[in-house]
């Protein structure tokens, strides 16, 4: 497929987010590697990694379980998709892909809006963690698991909106009310300097988050992935420093479950692996324990070394085989695209993949938001309860 590259530069690339309303669009930023991506109106589906050699870039937005056929995330099949239209910031370079015929191009500004918005979950909320938390317990002291990954989905509705600053001195809030995505996606570019950006739109409905956790990278023949698991908040009054957090043996036991699999797995399937020291991944308001891991790729691609990875430990369990059906059993709703791989790869296979964690769906007023903890002998119900309150943070702080 031949692209045709104009020079563009906009004061946002949100703004030419804004230019596709009501197509499929995706929005990617990714400070490690110096890329922001915005691609919109579908192309095709590319079919398998020879494929992938006749795009210039490629999306892949994949679900947590194969399947998964809920009405919530009808339409999100896991697929690798090319956009006929993309902007790309790359290395400095600030440019308009597109395939076909090319649009007029208007740089939209970005309002930052402020949600007045409401938690609609129930009261029994927490009544539904506990359960899940018991059974999780019951399997690890029966020895079926040594480590389940519970989540929850917590459900808010945007009663209205309103425009910061003096914005709103000489501006209209943006048309159609419920939840801005443009200026939830802004914030959380603004707030998450240590993490990858992303939103995937498709049916009216935009999942979107801010992930720290690679997956997988894959740069020449070279893959790396992250072991992210143990958490400390850093505020509140359970505060505790970084230090403390690699000191602390529930967390490094929970932490060691994912790298050694993680490694054990690689080792399987290649040589040359390295396993970094393990350290603190400082966020805004948490701190993570973090090893970094890289190999050899084994003359396998991104996509192949996403499917045999995911879900690592940290998302899943350990064991993976006796954790995922407990996660079925115990979860009250369908995943989704939460906690699945997300990312992007060029023509020649060069790509990332991150966990799609620290995320929600927005759907007009309505807006689902997920977070998980990691869940072993010794966790605390209530603590981990609160862990997922402290990540989920991460989404409404951005509204």
């Amino acid at each position: 497929m031949q692209y045709h590259r104009i020079p563009l530069q906009l004061n946002n690339p949100l703004g030419f987010w804004q230019n596709f309303e009501g197509e499929e669009r995706v929005f990617w930023v990714d400070r490690q590697s110096d890329i922001t991506v915005v691609g919109a109106k579908r192309l095709g589906v590319v079919k398998n990694d020879e494929d992938r050699k006749n795009y210039a870039y490629i999306f892949y937005g994949g679900t947590f379980f194969d399947g998964d056929s809920s009405p919530r995330w009808e339409g999100f099949d896991g697929e690798m998709v090319a956009f006929q239209h993309y902007y790309i910031i790359e290395k400095g370079q600030a440019f308009y892909l597109y395939a076909g015929e090319p649009v007029d191009i208007y740089d939209y500004p970005v309002f930052h809006v402020n949600h007045d918005y409401q938690e609609l979950s129930s009261a029994s909320d927490y009544g539904r963690w506990e359960t899940l938390f018991k059974g999780v317990q019951e399997a690890i002291h029966a020895g079926r698991v040594k480590k389940v990954v519970g989540s929850r989905e917590v459900a808010f509705r945007c009663y209205g909106q309103g425009l910061e600053g003096d914005l709103e001195k000489s501006s209209s809030l943006p048309e159609g009310g419920g939840f801005y995505v443009p200026s939830i996606l802004d914030r959380l570019v603004e707030n998450n300097p240590g993490c990858f950006i992303f939103a995937y739109e498709k049916n009216g409905k935009t999942f979107l988050g801010a992930s720290p956790e690679i997956l997988v990278r894959h740069r020449g023949h070279r893959i790396l992935s992250y072991a992210l698991a143990g958490t400390y908040p850093k505020d509140g009054t359970s505060t505790h420093s970084a230090q403390a957090l690699l000191e602390d043996p529930k967390n490094v036991y929970e932490h060691n479950l994912v790298a050694d699999r993680i490694v054990a797995t690689m080792e399987s399937l290649t040589h040359d692996v390295e396993k970094g020291d393990m350290g603190i991944l400082e966020l805004k308001n948490l701190y993570h324990l973090r090893t970094i891991i890289e190999a050899d790729d084994g003359g396998k691609s991104l996509m192949e070394w996403g499917h045999i990875l995911h879900p690592t430990p940290a998302l899943g369990g350990e064991p993976r085989q006796a954790a995922l059906p407990l996660i079925r059993q115990l979860e009250s709703y369908d995943r989704g695209m939460y906690a699945a791989p997300f990312g992007f790869m060029k023509d020649m296979g060069d790509g990332i993949l991150v966990v799609a964690i620290r995320s929600a769906l927005v759907e007009g007023d309505q807006l689902y938001a997920y977070a998980g903890c990691g869940l072993v002998e010794g966790s605390d119900c209530r603590e981990e309860y609160e862990e997922t309150k402290n990540k989920m943070r991460t989404i409404l702080e951005a509204l």
